[in-house]
């Protein structure tokens, strides 16, 4: 049972509603850490404040999964298929495990509250307000809508809770209180570590028709060589409660489950009865992001030349982080398990797909997953300013796709995906080029009307594809749909460069000299129609994209890009 503070206080995560949870009617409820678990089935999903508190609080629940219960270590994907079926009872396990850990899942526990250090302090004895915890009020700015209006004074016990686990996940680097007890402290401060863990990454989510699934898809219970994971793993509640001090100096997570609970931050919780008034936050256990592609498993990875030539190391990955102004299907590329990208799996020249992803896909190709059930991919992120001191921007973007996607059997389909994606690229260029021939033979600059084209023509091709993406099914035909797709951009390209073109005006028409060459919008127009039969070549035919290849090598060499 719960140790109660001074006053008698308790907050028990294991019974009281604290979870944000939309169920399948809709309707926004709160539940326990258990009661998740129980009615996993009737409830859609988490949620939160903002969309990475939502996440947080996935990994919270999937740390719960990899430690409550004991998968089977000689073939997990098998037991994971057995819990997908409903022939293993996950809330019971997680009841046992709760049940053997539960002075540390009460967040006002005077020796040891949840996810916090329980005597943590300055020398000053001073504290921060609720800005500092609060993701959707940095720096007292309300750059989002959840608590426009509300006071920031208090917030009830639930709602701390929520933004705690955010913080030990998403809190932005700078300065931090000085902990008594830590010795990196120096003059009172906390020079910067770094972000929350989650913080670095570019996370992704994979949701499922509702918790439970969501939950299991995202349970990944071996590791990129598909071994199951080190039974050495623990999450931060099994271990002994955190001094103001790192847990050990160059500690490496040992599992899953420790980085899924990493604390990156020394947290104390400041209340007034039932309402917390105020928080202490000063630096954690820092991890670098170099090389951790073996444990996490929900974003991707790019390998870093230049951190190899730092580190003078090599491979090295980083996490790849998601860019707010690209929309989540211009990078699919890099996020679908596809080993003709680079080569073999293990190949160090390639990037590498989020390992959930690549768990679907050894799900899809063990038939434990029909080739027929669509997932939603669900990209959520931030990104960070001033030194990754604030939250400028969360990133919340999602693709439906099909499993038959993931899956060795759907190469094709995943090559026509990628490639429908790269003459969306290609396309967007060529008229972008337009753009700034037309400014340049008018006698402007081109970087705006460039940028501008660009910008409109990912705009009218955002929503089509991702319906085109969400169309491929295991009976359609790629090559039909590819075709589809380059007639569809095809035309709505054409119908903007045609815009573009009507609306240059006479001294375009007339031209001027650029770079050697007299440019005119005649001009221009040719190199743009030579530019789109060369990306969109099933659009265009075969053989008008080779008879235009000449002339696209001139769009390059007099382009004014």
């Amino acid at each position: 049972m719960s140790h109660a503070t001074a006053d008698g206080t308790t907050f028990d995560l294991r019974t009281q509603p604290w979870l944000l949870v939309r169920t399948l009617a809709g309707d926004l409820e709160g539940v326990s850490l258990l009661d998740a678990f129980v009615r996993a089935r009737e409830l859609q999903g988490l949620t939160g404040e903002v969309p990475t508190q939502g996440v947080a609080l996935y990994r919270l629940l999937l740390a719960l999964l990899h430690r409550a219960v004991p998968w089977d270590r000689d073939d997990p994907v098998a037991h994971w298929a057995a819990a997908w079926n409903g022939e293993v009872d996950l809330a019971e396990h997680v009841r046992a495990h709760l049940e053997g850990h539960a002075e540390r899942f009460d967040l006002l526990s005077p020796t040891t509250p949840f996810f916090q250090v329980a005597d943590l302090r300055t020398a000053k004895d001073g504290a921060s307000g609720l800005t500092s915890l609060i993701a959707d009020v940095p720096n007292n700015a309300q750059y989002f809508t959840t608590r426009a209006g509300r006071s920031l004074r208090s917030i009830g016990l639930a709602e701390a809770a929520r933004w705690l686990v955010h913080a030990q996940a998403f809190d932005p680097s700078g300065i931090k209180s000085g902990a008594v007890g830590d010795p990196r402290v120096k003059g009172g401060k906390g020079y910067p570590i770094g972000t929350g863990w989650s913080g670095q990454l570019g996370g992704l989510l994979v949701e499922g028709a509702d918790l439970l699934e969501t939950l299991l898809l995202n349970l990944v219970l071996v590791d990129r060589d598909e071994q199951p994971w080190s039974a050495s793993d623990t999450a931060v509640w099994e271990r002994a409660p955190h001094g103001p001090a790192v847990e050990a100096e160059g500690r490496h997570p040992g599992g899953p489950a420790d980085l899924l609970t990493w604390q990156s931050r020394r947290i104390r919780l400041l209340r007034d009865g039932d309402a917390v008034t105020g928080v202490l936050i000063a630096n954690g256990d820092p991890l670098r992001p170099q090389n951790q592609h073996l444990l996490e498993t929900m974003t991707a990875w790019r390998r870093s030349e230049a951190q190899e030539r730092t580190v003078k190391k090599s491979p090295v990955y980083m996490p790849r982080t998601h860019q707010p102004e690209r929309a989540l299907w211009r990078g699919l590329p890099a996020l679908l398990p596809q080993t003709e990208r680079g080569g073999t799996p293990g190949d160090a020249s390639r990037d590498l797909a989020p390992a959930v992803l690549d768990w679907l896909a050894l799900l899809r190709d063990k038939e434990h997953l029909s080739d027929r059930y669509s997932v939603r991919t669900r990209a959520i992120g931030v990104r960070y300013g001033s030194n990754s001191s604030v939250i400028d921007e969360i990133v919340d973007d999602a693709l439906l796709v099909h499993a038959v996607l993931l899956g060795h059997e759907g190469r094709e389909l995943r090559r026509a995906a990628i490639d429908a994606v790269g003459a969306a690229d290609a396309a967007a260029l060529a008229l972008a080029n337009l753009a700034g021939n037309l400014a340049a033979a008018a006698g402007g600059e081109p970087e705006g009307p460039r940028d501008r084209a660009r910008e409109q023509a990912y705009f009218v091709l955002d929503a089509p594809y991702r319906l085109w993406l969400a169309s491929l099914e295991p009976s359609v035909d790629p090559q039909q749909r590819r075709e589809a797709w380059e007639r569809f951009v095809w035309h709505a390209v054409r119908v903007i460069g045609d815009e573009l073109l009507a609306d240059a005006g006479s001294p375009a028409w007339v031209g001027r000299e650029v770079r050697g060459h007299h440019v005119t919008s005649a001009l221009a127009e040719a190199w743009f129609l030579a530019a789109l039969r060369r990306a969109l070549v099933l659009a265009a035919g075969p053989s008008s994209a080779h008879a235009d290849a000449a002339g696209d090598e001139i769009v390059e060499e007099r382009s004014t890009r």
